[in-house]
């Protein structure tokens, strides 16, 4: 089982971002079945940069919920699963950081389609989410936001996971389960 995600963010310093949005959509590795997206307060300002990225500003999150007002609904929907998202290593980090916040040690196994992708289509030009997801023939709406680059990335894990004729998703999967 697979949680496929993405998050958006305040911007600004290492470690002191915040969460302004974000997906989630529990994966059994041919269907959705279930799947939580929302905003969040991070109770910090919005980057100029980010908003004009996300469209995403600060009055559209002042009566979203905070992050600890949706934690149990992160586990309960992460629980058992492995975490795949485009460049994991951000949104891993991410949610770490405000999980570490209230006190809870968040750890789940990572897969990262960035890295699966360069093993499985190493021709590629980029591998920027949306660049990569347009040159596989992968329709992507709602760009910049946690919901849509979560479902383009979800369409992309199913090509992966077409293309994975070694099964090294598999594999990996399987060592981390095992260490």
């Amino acid at each position: 089982m697979f949680s496929i995600l993405d998050l958006e963010t305040t911007g600004g310093k290492f470690n002191e971002e915040g969460i302004t949005e974000i997906a989630i959509y529990k994966f059994d590795g041919i269907n959705i079945v279930d799947q939580f997206i929302s905003l969040l307060n991070p109770e910090i300002s919005i980057q100029p940069y980010v908003k004009q990225l996300t469209g995403i500003n600060n009055k559209m999150l002042l009566k979203a919920p905070k992050f600890y007002q949706v934690y149990k609904r992160v586990l309960e929907i992460t629980d058992n699963t492995i975490l795949v998202a485009h460049n994991a290593s951000f949104d891993y980090r991410m949610l770490k950081v405000e999980f570490n916040r209230l006190g809870y040690q968040f750890n789940i196994p990572q897969l990262c389609t960035v890295k699966l992708s360069k093993k499985l289509f190493p021709d590629k030009d980029s591998y920027k989410l949306g660049k990569l997801v347009k040159s596989l023939g992968i329709s992507i709406s709602n760009r910049h936001r946690a919901a849509g680059d979560a479902m383009a990335t979800v369409e992309l894990f199913k090509l992966l996971l077409k293309k994975d004729k070694n099964n090294e998703i598999l594999n990996k999967i399987l060592k981390q389960e095992n260490n």
